[in-house]
């Protein structure tokens, strides 16, 4: 028997390696013949770029850059051959700063630019940039402001890649003002004055590029970062199928009797291409059953029956947030979960 296991990352309490190696030792010490298969994982967002890195071969690069707030910070990003893999939210993450209306204001992707200048230093052909969990919502101007002309053209001729955990759109209802500006500290006011600022930015790069931000699945990643990616000759991606192909877990599949996926909050937005339900699809498509474990979980969504054998709060009482996001509570419950998981299947 094969069981695999690919749980996303639980922001905040304990990373996918961790919580992927938990299930690990209770398949093995409750069912010791079992071939136990895990995957740390990743969306475009927080741990993707672990993901990668335990994966490929390579080596980490330290650069001298800024973060949201332009404080002085090194950042590492992942070597592979010719392909810099960079993480957004270790220059500009949201966890870098508590986000609030004042911070919002000023918090920039600038920083960016002296990761990617680094990897086109060392004559990579391909930049793979993860978009999740970063704190700036300045449209990715920042990034545009922080690079040359020069280093502009060299882009040109650079495999450049976005990794997208989200599908929003550049501006509007659906971009990232509305949608993500309040969660990082913008108010109602701040949310229409970017939501404008944004608007006439779709509006000159149609003029001048003829690029329509609006029309691209994405471009509101990161505070726009998708869209800045995009103007600068780049592609946009879904981070979740790309990264399962690159570590294999597509083929790992194939053959398993039981999946196991998951993250820390079950709801609406996980169908827009989140870790769980993208393990879910391509387990249907191999004939294997999916098991979900989340921190919290929303049951007001349907979707999920088509999904999921069955999915489980790994809550075990009743905590305070502070308590059930610690990382030996987290681990320790989700053992507990999946130890009742495997007697009610397999003993």
């Amino acid at each position: 028997m094969k069981i695999v296991s690919a749980i996303d990352s639980f922001k905040g309490s304990a990373t996918s390696v961790e919580l992927n190696q938990a299930v690990k030792e209770v398949v093995e010490e409750d069912l010791p013949e079992t071939e136990v298969a895990t995957f740390a994982i990743g969306d475009g967002g927080e741990g993707t770029l672990e993901a990668l890195a335990g994966a490929l071969d390579g080596k980490w690069i330290r650069v001298a850059t800024v973060d949201l707030l332009e404080r002085p910070i090194e950042a590492c990003y992942f070597l592979s051959g010719q392909t810099a893999f960079i993480e957004a939210a270790s220059v500009v993450g949201v966890d870098k700063v508590k986000p609030t209306s004042t911070t919002v204001e000023v918090a920039t992707s600038f920083g960016l630019g002296a990761v990617i200048r680094d990897a086109l230093n060392r004559v990579c052909k391909e930049i793979v940039l993860t978009l999740g969990g970063t704190g700036t919502s300045d449209g990715g101007r920042g990034l545009l402001a922080s690079l040359t002309e020069e280093e502009r053209e060299q882009l040109q001729s650079v495999n450049l890649i976005g990794l997208t955990d989200v599908r929003n759109v550049y501006a509007g209802p659906e971009g990232y003002a509305h949608i993500f500006g309040p969660q990082k500290g913008a108010n109602q006011t701040q949310v229409e004055s970017m939501d404008k600022a944004a608007l006439a930015f779709v509006q000159r790069m149609k003029e001048e590029l003829g690029i329509d931000l609006q029309a691209i699945s994405g471009t509101g990643a990161a505070g726009g970062l998708g869209g800045a990616l995009v103007v600068l000759g780049g592609e946009l991606k879904a981070g979740f199928p790309f990264v399962a192909e690159k570590i294999g877990l597509n083929e790992a599949i194939l053959d398993a009797d039981l999946i196991i996926t998951g993250e820390g909050r079950l709801d609406s937005q996980s169908l827009n291409g989140k870790v769980p339900v993208g393990v879910a699809d391509l387990a249907r498509s191999a004939g294997v059953p999916t098991i979900a474990i989340c921190g919290s979980v929303a049951t007001d969504v349907s979707e999920f029956d088509d999904c999921f054998l069955a999915i489980f709060s790994i809550q075990t009482g009743v905590y305070s947030l502070d308590k059930a996001m610690r990382k030996e509570v987290t681990l320790e419950n989700v053992r507990f979960v999946v130890k009742n998981i495997l007697r009610s299947r397999f003993l």
